[in-house]
C-alpha cells in the first residue's frame, strides 16, 4: 500500500465518522467532537480542526461541513507527511508491523534518554525538558546529572518550590552522605517560604530539622505533614519519624491509630540504642540482629523482658518495653521497682551469648526513670 492511499484511507475515515457524528447530535455534537479533536492532535492537524470550529455557524448543514473539513484534512495529511518525513525514502519508512515482523524492538529507555539528552543540546532553555531529563537521570542514579538539569531548570524558572526541592535532594543524592544540611538545606529553606504546604518540602525540611537536634521542630512540621497526607503508608512513615523526634525529647510516641499520645502504663520504658561511628561503618552479616534485654539489677543473669530487631538499623533506633515483651507471663516487668537494660549487636543473630557479640554499657530504670539511652561500643 502506498503513502497515498495510507493517507487517503485515514482522511476518509476521519470524514465517515465526523459526518455520522454530526449528523446524530447535530451541531452540538459537531462542536464537541471538534474540541476533542483539538486536544488530541497537535501541529497542522490540529490547526485545521481550530479552522473548523471557528467557521461553525448555526445554519450550517452536516454535509457541507463534513465537505469542508475533508477539503482541509486531506492536503493537511499530506502537509504533514511533507513536513516530517520528505527527507526519507519511501523504501526506508516501516510500519510498526514490520518492525515487529522483522524482530526488532521499540527503543529502550537509555536510547529515550539519549534522545532527549540530544534535544536539550539543541535547545537547552526546554524547561519541561529539563525537568524531565532530572527525573531520568534520579531513576538512573545518574546525580551529577540530575543535578546539572534541576540547576538549569531553575534558572529558566526561578522560585519554583518543586524545583527547588526537587534540586536540593538531587544534591543530597550527589554527595553520597545522606544528609540535608549544607546546600540542600539552603534550596529546602527557599521552597519552603515559597510554598509551606509543599508535602515532599515538608517533609525534607523535617530531615533537616531532626539532623541538626532540632527536635521540636521536626516534629511541629512533621505532625503539620501528617495532618495534610492520606496515604495509609506514608501516614505510617511520619509517624514513626514523629516518634523518632518525640522519643528524643523525652516524649511517649503518638499511636498509629488514633495519631495521639498513646498512653503509658506502669510497666513502659521507652529505649533509644545508638551504635558508634566504627560500628555503623560495619558491613553486617544479613543474619545480624540486635536484642534489647532488661534483667534484675541484683539478680540471676536470666533476662526478664527482651526485644529482637532486625535489620536494617537505622541508628539512633527507638524500642518500647513493657509487660508485652516479658518472657515469663509469672514475672512481669512492672512488678519490679528497677530494672538494668543492655544492648547487644549480634553478628550471628543468635540471641545466646557468644564472643563476637557487641555490648553496650548496662543502664538502670526505674519509675522515675522511663527513658534509656544505649549505645553500642566495640571492647
Amino acid at each position: 500500500m502506498n503513502e497515498m492511499m495510507i493517507y487517503s484511507c485515514i482522511s476518509l475515515l476521519c470524514l465517515v465518522v465526523f459526518y455520522l457524528g454530526y449528523r446524530r447530535q447535530g451541531q452540538a455534537a459537531e462542536k464537541k467532537w471538534l474540541l476533542q479533536q483539538i486536544s488530541q492532535t497537535t501541529g497542522q492537524q490540529q490547526q485545521t480542526y481550530v479552522e473548523a470550529l471557528s467557521q461553525l455557524k448555526s445554519k450550517s448543514s452536516s454535509l457541507g461541513v463534513t465537505i469542508w473539513v475533508g477539503l482541509m484534512i486531506i492536503p493537511a495529511t499530506f502537509a504533514i507527511d511533507y513536513i516530517w518525513f520528505h527527507d526519507i525514502p519511501l523504501e526506508q519508512r516501516v510500519s510498526m508491523a514490520d518492525v515487529q515482523n522483522n524482530g526488532q524492538q521499540a527503543p529502550d529507555l537509555a536510547t529515550a534518554i539519549q534522545q532527549l539528552k540530544q534535544k536539550l543540546a539543541d535547545n537547552p532553555d526546554d524547561l519541561e525538558g529539563q525537568l524531565l531529563y532530572g527525573r531520568s537521570m534520579i531513576t538512573m542514579q545518574q546525580y551529577d546529572y540530575a543535578v546539572g538539569a534541576y540547576q538549569k531548570a531553575n534558572q529558566l524558572e526561578p522560585n519554583n518550590a518543586n524545583t527547588l526541592t526537587e534540586l536540593a535532594e538531587a544534591i543530597a543524592f550527589r554527595n553520597n552522605t545522606g544528609s540535608f544540611l549544607g546546600e540542600p538545606e539552603q534550596y529546602l529553606s527557599q521552597a519552603i517560604a515559597i510554598d509551606p504546604k509543599l508535602q515532599k518540602t515538608m517533609w525534607l525540611q523535617g530531615m533537616v530539622y531532626f539532623e541538626s537536634l532540632e527536635y521540636p521542630q521536626a516534629e511541629v512540621i512533621w505532625t503539620e505533614l501528617l495532618a495534610e497526607v492520606e496515604n495509609p503508608n506514608i501516614k505510617s512513615t511520619i509517624i514513626k519519624q514523629i516518634n523518632q523526634a518525640r522519643e528524643a525529647q523525652n516524649k511517649p510516641p503518638i499511636d498509629a491509630g488514633t495519631n495521639k499520645e498513646s498512653s503509658t502504663t506502669a510497666g513502659d520504658y521507652f529505649v533509644v540504642v545508638d551504635a558508634s561511628d566504627e560500628i555503623k561503618a560495619m558491613n553486617l552479616n544479613p543474619a545480624a540482629r540486635l536484642f534489647i534485654f532488661t534483667k534484675q539489677v541484683n539478680g540471676p543473669p536470666m533476662p526478664i523482658a527482651a526485644v529482637p530487631v532486625s535489620q536494617p538499623f537505622n541508628w539512633p533506633l527507638s524500642v518500647r518495653i513493657n509487660d508485652s515483651n516479658s518472657l515469663n507471663p509469672e514475672l512481669k516487668l512492672s512488678s519490679f521497682e528497677q530494672v538494668k537494660f543492655t544492648a547487644k549487636l549480634s553478628l550471628s543473630g543468635n540471641a545466646t551469648p557468644a564472643d563476637d557479640d557487641i555490648l553496650s554499657d548496662p543502664k538502670v530504670g526505674n519509675n522515675q526513670t522511663r527513658n534509656i539511652k544505649l549505645t553500642l561500643r566495640k571492647p
